[in-house]
């Protein structure tokens, strides 16, 4: 029933991790569904660009009771808890209605079935974003509660946003150090030569490529980007001419000019039927004409037709020469003859400048595993990452629950790492750091017969201890104790890792060296428990049946010991203490 049931509620609640920067949602009460079942409205959320400030009211419908369509189970949801999430668009946040994140639906409908968030911020980098939401849903199903675990999958899509100049676009124009950006021109030549590129990436890097490799900007900080793209594609052009003097004359009156413009051999224009009368300088304009990269010439002539009998009779003024593709103003003179003009080429340039702006990552000063990545599993340890702000630790690939403290204290072998962000939502993953727990020893048991201590542990190396102090050569299951202390055993094996046991006070057992005294007991016979007339709590006991075998030992509890245990018949009970051993014979029921 999990996935059925918890996937339509874990898509009402992802949206909703509370981040105190967007308040005043607006719920939408018209947002139903019918039949009752979890619903959003919208039902999705619109997409973003970046650098430009987002704000999006989500609505959510979460019924009290419903059916799950997926098992056909009648549903009592009465608790969401968003846990955790990660993955957020940088410069995005939210926040709910729920200012703990707890949503109760069956607490109070129909007013509590509804609640809204507010997605809003400035998203900072473009992309496609996976936000992973960690929930546990409280329900009753079949009249019995569950409790649900699962994180789910949201994805949200920042556009990239052009920058504001018109000759290059930066793809990524903010984003976290180091910060790698293609960076193209608006102005793409299509294969013409007569584009040239002058680019300054602000980094230290120039190039004069049109289509520049990508820049990567290491330090935090602003850079300004710059580029000077020329166009060289227009025509060269003549559309004026100027004859400033000649030595033509017209019987005393300024001659009547006109022009004639060759290209080549070739007559391309002539305004003989409009001369220029009486007019010094004489300027003539004209429909502009496109120049090739060849030789040119201009004839200058006075029109001396008075009779309109054709130019045969007009006066040649002089013939001045240039180039098509040599642009500038021109002075040219034949003799007396004095001609400005301008070879127009006009050419584009334009010159623009944009910054990239680069956030600082989360830096990492230290990520260990204390005191070590491997140990024993009675041992314990610990992961530590310095740096960041915020943290999401990771177990094989798979973030955990809550796990957002800069230490983590992991239980189980695995790979773990951590994502690291800071305040500009610049984010930084670790290493795996791999750790493993290796099966420690039992706890350690032993006992005294005399003055042999015999460990009933079997298969593992051993160290016994006297008060704290390994004794030398004592590596054997047993030992013969030769002095009265406090001894202990430490389990060894295959792989290093040891238990101990705790300290046991042993009495070396020699003939008159104890001052032995009655045991007061009762009752005798006795079926559950012994009890003494005296206080030997904490004190060594132990029962001896009648072959001698110890079958019984222990710590003494206030005033009696639980023999319940024991077979019907005759035993010993002894009591020990530092200067005397008290002894008693009872009969077990």
């Amino acid at each position: 029933m999990k996935k059925h049931l918890l996937f339509s509620i874990v898509l009402l609640i992802s949206a909703f991790f509370a981040k105190a920067q967007c308040p005043g949602c607006i719920t939408d009460f018209t947002c139903t569904a019918n039949p009752a079942a979890p619903t959003m409205c919208p039902d999705t959320l619109p997409e973003g660009t970046a650098m430009t400030y987002y704000e999006e009211d989500l609505s959510f419908y979460m019924p009290a009771q419903f059916t799950d369509q997926g098992t056909g189970m009648n549903v009592t949801l009465n608790e969401l808890h968003v846990t955790g999430v990660s993955g957020m668009p940088y410069g995005l946040q939210f926040e709910s209605s729920s200012a703990t994140n707890i949503f109760y639906p069956s607490s109070n409908p129909p007013t509590t079935e509804y609640g809204c968030a507010r997605f809003c911020g400035t998203p900072l980098i473009p992309g496609d974003y996976h936000v992973t939401v960690y929930v546990t849903a409280y329900v009753t199903v079949l009249g019995l509660s569950q409790t649900e675990y699962d994180s789910f999958e949201i994805p949200i899509h920042i556009k990239p946003n052009p920058t504001s100049n018109s000759s290059f676009t930066i793809a990524n124009p903010v984003g976290c150090n180091p910060l790698t950006t293609g960076i193209t021109t608006n102005y793409p030549s299509g294969g013409n030569p007569n584009y040239s590129y002058t680019w300054d990436f602000g980094n230290g890097n120039t190039s004069s490529q049109e289509t520049p490799t990508a820049q990567t900007y290491t330090s935090p900080g602003t850079y300004y980007v710059s580029c000077e793209t020329i166009v060289d594609t227009l025509d060269y052009s003549i559309s004026s001419v100027t004859v400033v003097n000649s030595d033509c004359s017209d019987m005393g009156f300024e001659p009547d000019y006109y022009i004639k413009i060759f290209e080549g051999t070739t007559e391309i224009f002539n305004n003989s039927s409009s001369h220029a009368t009486n007019q010094t300088p004489a300027t003539f304009t004209f429909t502009s004409i496109s120049l090739s990269n060849t030789s040119y010439s201009i004839e200058v002539w006075d029109n001396d037709d008075i009779l309109g009998g054709g130019q045969s009779g007009d006066d040649h003024c002089g013939t001045v020469t240039f180039n098509g593709h040599t642009p500038g103003a021109y002075t040219l003179v034949d003799g007396l003859l004095t001609v400005t003009f301008s070879v127009n080429h006009p050419i584009l340039s334009f010159s623009d400048t944009d910054s990239v702006v680069v956030y600082p990552s989360p830096q990492i000063s230290a990520f260990e595993a204390i005191p070590n990545d491997t140990i024993c599993d009675n041992d314990s340890l610990y992961l530590r990452v310095v740096g960041g702000e915020s943290w999401q630790w990771y177990m094989n690939g798979s973030g955990i629950p809550s796990a957002t403290d800069s230490i983590y204290v992991p239980l189980i072998d695995g790979a773990y790492s951590v994502v690291l962000s800071n305040s500009y939502g610049c984010m930084l993953s670790t290493n795996n750091i791999y750790v493993a727990f290796l099966a420690a020893p039992p706890y350690p048991n032993f006992y005294q017969n005399g003055n042999l201590l015999f460990c009933t542990n079997a298969g593992y190396q051993y160290q016994w201890y006297l008060d704290g102090v390994p004794i030398s050569g004592a590596d054997q299951q047993t030992y013969t104790i030769t002095q009265t202390g406090n001894y202990t055993i430490e389990l060894i094996a295959s792989n290093g890792c040891s238990t101990f046991s705790t300290p046991y006070y042993a009495i070396v057992q020699a003939i008159f060296e104890y001052d032995i005294a009655d045991l007061q007991i009762y009752p005798n016979p006795v079926n559950t428990r012994i009890n003494f007339n005296a206080d030997y709590d904490q004190h060594y006991y132990r029962i001896i049946d009648v072959l001698g075998n110890v079958v019984q030992e222990g710590r003494v509890d206030g005033s009696s010991v639980d023999v319940s245990d024991l077979g019907p018949a005759a035993y010993f009970i002894q009591i020990i203490s530092p200067d005397k051993q008290y002894q008693a014979t009872f009969v077990k029921e």
